[in-house]
């Protein structure tokens, strides 16, 4: 059977690589021997455009973020970031349990899906100048996944599979930031992949954040994240081909 005919519910297989950007620009620090720490949980609101398949199972997926939250048990997203004048270290984590119980379209056999995905990243980035650092990085991302699908009548098969896939991506990474006196923008990228894991991984955030105080500010994004990985072959193949985009809000706290 074709999975792609039970549409939005096996795209929950697909949720959520909405990984590894910081929910803002870094602020700038006055004093190249002190440390600043920047904590900022934030909720992306994606659309994930693309094609996942799983153990030789394809499913092509096209939602947007009211299905995502539909489908959404508990999630827990959040930057951490030390940073001096010279040098920055962020850490990125991201966790999601999803699940949905349904009927698949026209044949109305019953259907479950769930999944399990963590995905982390670590950067370090050197303050090429005061606007514009550049880094290395790499991203970690596990995903453990359930299709069922019950048996129709008459020649129509069952489907009963799982998978639980890791891998982790290097990344080469730039951040160019402008601040004002309460304003600030900026953009960030990073690429990364190269074969390794994913065939090729890449990412583009522009922001915009405002400072009410030293302590807080609110920041807003905008996130386009893409990626290939693919591994096995027949009945054991996985692949995972998507692009996840849309809006961020981020609520920043440095000291």
């Amino acid at each position: 059977m074709n999975i792609r005919s039970i549409g939005p519910l096996a795209a929950m297989i697909l949720l959520s690589l909405l990984i590894a950007t910081p929910a803002s620009g870094q602020a700038p620090v006055e004093d190249s021997g002190r440390w600043r720490f920047t904590v900022a949980p934030y909720l992306i609101f994606p659309h994930m455009n693309g094609q996942v398949t799983i153990r030789g199972n394809p499913v092509d997926t096209d939602v947007g973020p009211s299905e995502i939250f539909e489908r959404l048990d508990f999630g827990a997203m959040l930057y951490l970031e030390m940073a001096n004048r010279n040098w920055s270290i962020g850490l990125d984590g991201l966790y999601m349990n999803l699940g949905e119980k349904g009927l698949t379209p026209i044949t109305e056999r019953e259907a479950e899906v769930d999944m399990k995905q963590l995905a982390i990243q670590v950067t370090g980035m050197w303050r090429a100048a005061s606007w514009a650092e550049i880094g290395i990085g790499g991203r970690l991302n596990s995903i453990k996944g359930g299709l069922f699908v019950a048996p129709g009548e008459m020649v129509l098969q069952g489907i009963d599979v799982s998978e639980t896939k890791t891998w982790f991506d290097p990344l080469i990474a730039a951040r160019f930031t402008a601040p004002l006196e309460r304003w600030h923008l900026g953009i960030r990228g990073d690429i990364g992949g190269f074969g390794i894991a994913s065939d090729f991984a890449w990412q583009v955030a522009p922001v915009v954040g405002y400072r009410f105080s030293r302590l807080f500010e609110l920041a807003l994004m905008y996130r386009a994240l893409g990626m290939k990985y693919e591994t096995g072959s027949g009945e054991d193949l996985f692949v995972y081909d998507m692009v996840t985009f849309g809006p961020q809000i981020g609520l920043v706290f440095r000291f």
